[in-house]
This record gives C-alpha cells, sequence and structure tokens, in this order.
C-alpha cells in the first residue's frame, strides 16, 4: 500500500498548500504576479456587480398598477429579501437616519465577503484538471479571505469609514468618544491631576478602534482558514491510511463540516458587517439623537424625571 498511497509528510505539505496563494502562470500585470486568490477576489467584485445588475433590472418597475412594483423572478426575490434585511434588521437601528445614505457599503461588504466565500467552497481547480488534464490548474479556485492581506484590506476600508463617516457627519466632534474624560476643562485648571488619566484613557480609546479593526480581520481570516484546513485534514486521513473504510467515514464526516462550513460562510459575512455598522454608528450617530431615541420607546408617564 505504501507505493500507492502517498506518505504523512506529502499529505501534511498538501494540507498547507491547500490554503496558500498560488501565482498564475503567464498572468502578470506590470510585474505584478497574478495569484489564484486574487483572481478569486476579482471575479466576486464581478459576480457582485453582475447578480446586482440583473436583480435591479428585476426589480425596476415596468407599467403601471400594483404588478408594476411586484419584483420578477425568485432569484431576484430571494436577493431582494436579503437585502432589505439588512437595512432593516442590520443597519437601520445603529444608523438610524443615516441608513439610506450608507446602506450601500453596508449591502457591498456583506456581498463581496459572502461571494468571496462561496467561490472558495468550489472545486474549481480540481475540475478544471478533471476537464483540461493540465496540473498546472489544480490550485486554481480557492478562497481570498484565507489570505490576510485580504481580510485586512476590508478591515481597513471598514476603519477608513468608521473614520471618515465621524467626521462627516459630526466633524471633529466625532472625536470626542476617544475621550472619556474632558481634556480641556482639565487644562484649564478644574484638576489638574486628572490630566495624566484623561490623556490615557484617550490613548485607550484609539487603540481600541484600531484593535477592533484588527479582530475584524483575525476573525475572517481565522475562521476561513480552519474550516478549509479541516476538510483538507480529513482528506489528508484518506490517503495516509490507505483504507477504504477509513474513507467511507471521512466521506460522511467531510459532508457534514461541509454544510456547516456553508453555514459559517453566511455568519461570517454576517458578523462582519454587523459589527462594521455597529462601529460606524458609535462615531456618527449624535448621542442626543440616541438618548431622544430611548425615550421615544418608553411609554407615556413612564420616562424618568431628570
Amino acid at each position: 500500500m505504501s507505493g500507492m498511497w502517498p506518505t504523512v509528510p506529502v499529505v501534511a505539505e498538501d494540507l498547507l498548500s491547500h490554503v496558500l496563494p498560488h501565482k498564475i502562470a503567464g498572468l502578470d500585470v506590470g510585474g505584478l504576479a497574478i495569484t489564484n486568490q486574487m483572481l478569486m477576489s476579482f471575479l466576486a467584485a464581478i459576480l457582485v456587480v453582475g447578480v446586482f445588475g440583473y436583480v435591479a433590472i428585476r426589480v425596476r418597475t415596468h407599467g403601471s398598477g400594483v404588478d408594476a412594483y411586484v419584483t420578477r423572478g425568485r432569484f431576484a426575490q430571494l436577493f431582494e429579501v436579503i437585502i432589505i434585511y439588512l437595512r432593516r434588521n442590520v443597519a437601520q437601528p445603529s444608523l438610524q437616519h443615516l441608513t439610506d445614505k450608507y446602506i450601500y457599503y453596508v449591502w457591498s461588504v456583506f456581498f463581496f465577503i459572502l461571494f468571496i466565500n462561496l467561490l472558495g467552497i468550489l472545486p474549481i481547480g480540481p475540475l478544471l484538471v478533471w476537464i483540461t488534464g493540465n496540473e498546472h490548474l489544480a490550485h486554481m479556485g480557492g478562497n481570498a479571505n484565507t489570505n490576510l492581506s485580504m481580510t485586512a484590506a476590508m478591515a481597513t476600508l471598514s476603519f477608513l469609514m468608521i473614520v471618515g463617516v465621524g467626521i462627516k457627519e459630526q466633524g471633529m466632534k466625532s472625536f470626542a468618544h476617544f475621550a472619556p474624560i474632558p481634556i480641556w476643562p482639565i487644562m484649564n485648571g478644574a484638576s489638574i491631576a486628572m490630566l495624566p488619566l484623561a490623556l490615557f484613557l484617550v490613548v485607550l480609546e484609539a487603540a481600541g478602534l484600531i484593535i477592533k479593526c484588527v479582530v475584524l480581520a483575525m476573525r475572517l481570516f481565522g475562521t476561513m482558514l480552519a474550516g478549509h484546513l479541516v476538510i483538507a485534514a480529513l482528506i489528508g486521513m484518506i490517503l495516509a491510511s490507505g483504507s477504504w473504510l477509513v474513507g467511507g467515514a471521512v466521506m460522511v464526516g467531510g459532508l457534514l463540516i461541509s454544510l456547516l462550513e456553508l453555514f459559517i460562510i453566511f455568519l461570517q459575512a454576517f458578523i462582519f458587517t454587523f459589527l462594521t455598522v455597529l462601529f460606524i454608528s458609535a462615531g456618527a450617530v449624535h448621542e442626543h439623537e440616541e438618548h431622544e431615541k430611548d425615550h421615544a420607546s418608553v411609554p407615556d408617564g413612564l420616562v424618568p424625571e431628570g
């Protein structure tokens, strides 16, 4: 059996190779090597534009009467349900009156991450090898979110949105939440002894925002990487054991884990989007508006005095 099945070290090497970026021969742009993960992220972006271009056509009103406002086709209706859910249940509770102003970024983040993850579970490379017989195509496909550079780029965009939207909506006042203890009254002589603590809290709050965005990148990267490694490890068990019994058990286990990974694909896109919305709203929504919202939700006569 040793001559028929690869050894364990080879399996371990393939396990790592499964999630690493691989240069695509013949695809160099200005001296920049194009990898399979870069290609998949580009393909995901094209799919987002193409799919929603089609959905927009199916949603757009035609004719007159009630039927003119009915979305045509189950495919378009499915995406319409998702985007309405994201607007009403994810963005609107936090962004409030700013929802429609920034909902396009929220939708773009969710569906871009989702499409990358969905492309990542498709066996594009093996199918191309099976169709063409070219072994060099074995590493085509893959999940771009298993590359920390990709998730870090997404988190950086979210960081720029958090800071940029805050400045646009509140001006320099958006940085006030970085100072839980107001610094200007202290410097004017109110209590100079509190200045070191106030400055320390400013540094702590600023570092907290950066850490939040780093965690966004690390969570998405680590979760998607772990799912692919688990499946690759199960396949490696088949190759290492050479047993049909082990192979059958691993196939069933791999199918169940693949279904779990499909759920995690949607979950991670949702978590990244949800946290991004929360972080943006923290610097963009005025505190007095939050206070008014809380009071509006309390029946008359039950609002505490003061």
